[in-house]
């Protein structure tokens, strides 16, 4: 009697096979997650780059010049516009001197912001005279 091979895989073939996937895969989590990370906080920053950007758009419609020297503590000076967009945020800031910006929505002075969030902190420059972020 004459067996034909038919072409399917072996048992150990397919365990030899899911082992290697499951190495491959173990491998490469740590790195995929540190990637997610980084695109998360790289997110983060530019959301708070753009409500840094409008915050003076938004003194500017309110027509009252605004002096801040840290945030949350002085929420109270700032348009509710810009309330919304920094509370989504959940960082804190902290100026090297107080940022002024006029009813006009100019700042006569460059500054730079210490931003923290958990127990991460990195720096961005706010350039006069349009409060502009232009470095993080």
């Amino acid at each position: 009697m004459i067996m034909k091979k038919t072409g399917g895989f072996t048992l150990l073939e397919m365990v030899v096979v899911l082992v290697m996937m499951g190495i491959v895969t173990s491998l490469a989590l740590p790195g995929l997650q540190k990637m997610y990370d980084s695109m998360a906080a790289s997110l983060a920053r530019k959301d708070l780059a753009m409500a840094i950007n409008n915050l003076a758009l938004d003194v500017r419609h309110g027509g009252h010049s605004i002096q801040l020297s840290n945030y949350p503590a002085d929420i109270s000076v700032l348009p509710p516009a810009s309330v919304e967009r920094l509370a989504d945020l959940g960082m804190s800031l902290q100026f090297d001197a107080p940022l002024f910006i006029t009813a006009g929505g100019f700042c006569p002075y460059e500054r730079t912001v210490k931003v923290i969030k958990g127990v991460q902190e990195y720096q961005l420059r706010l350039r006069a005279p349009d409060c502009r972020v232009v470095s993080e």
